[in-house]
């Protein structure tokens, strides 16, 4: 354990000093403030008017997001897919800077077992990613307010929340096995252009009608509140975390780490 703790301090010590954090605030922030800022020039239409395009889009948002409920909900799915791309960027660079750096063979020469390493690299991520979601959670309450959103109540707050909770976990699940691509690549590129082409694969598989069984489409399809997603949909999130910790696993301890 101590072990553990202090391999866990080592990684948020390399986080804070580093500009990561800040950029991943800066860009959590931009998910609910784009949602706030187009629903704020559809309610006011001389505005909308000097804005030409943009006022197109404020008011197709703003007629799927004209109360509490539906904004939340949305929220929730902009957390789904762009909490996605954050996350990804988050467990990229913790694991793919000790590439990018060239100290992954003197992290590796530490007297610590490589579990415990990863172990750490894993939970530093995730709270990393926690604490964006809830940021980007709390924003978007206090923008809903400055906009004056009808129908508001505690109860639909905590129900979002929770909502909010459950799809943060599973994209935190669904982030893993990128961390062994960050591994495979020695680098940012490949886990970061893969998640693009997840997204749109995801969008595909839930157009084909099997957005069911595609891993990456679960977070969208319970994010927009598809409470009937069979049992074996969120098995498949779990499934494909476990998956992508064991191949991590497996690829720090059996591959040739020669630069």
């Amino acid at each position: 354990m101590n072990n553990l703790s202090n391999m866990i301090w080592i990684e948020q010590r390399k986080a804070i000093r580093s500009r990561m954090p800040l950029f991943t605030a800066l860009g959590s922030l931009a998910l609910p403030l784009g949602v706030a800022f187009l629903l704020f020039i559809s309610r006011n239409p001389e505005i909308s008017r000097q804005l030409g395009l943009i006022s197109t889009k404020a008011n197709l948002m703003a007629a799927t997001a004209t109360n509490w409920p539906t904004y939340l909900g949305l929220l929730t799915q902009m957390l789904a897919m762009g909490g996605l791309i954050l996350f990804v960027l988050i467990i990229s660079w913790v694991f793919g800077r000790e590439f990018a750096d060239g100290t992954v063979k003197d992290l590796l020469a530490v007297p610590v077992p490589r579990t415990t390493i990863l172990l750490a690299k894993l939970l530093v991520a995730a709270v990393w990613s926690i604490a964006l979601a809830i940021l980007i959670f709390l924003l978007g309450l206090v923008m809903g307010a400055l906009i004056q959103l009808p129908q508001g109540s505690t109860s639909i707050v905590l129900q979002s929340s929770i909502r909010g909770a459950i799809t943060t976990c599973l994209v935190i699940a669904a982030m893993l096995p990128f961390a062994f691509f960050a591994s495979l690549g020695r680098g940012y590129l490949l886990p970061i252009g893969l998640v693009f082409l997840t997204l749109i694969l995801a969008n595909l598989m839930v157009v084909a009608g099997w957005g069911e069984f595609f891993p990456w489409s679960v977070l969208g399809l319970y994010a927009q509140g598809k409470e009937t997603l069979p049992a074996v949909s969120y098995g498949l999130v779990i499934l494909t975390g476990l998956v992508g910790m064991i191949a991590t696993y497996l690829w720090w301890k059996y591959a040739d780490q020669n630069r």
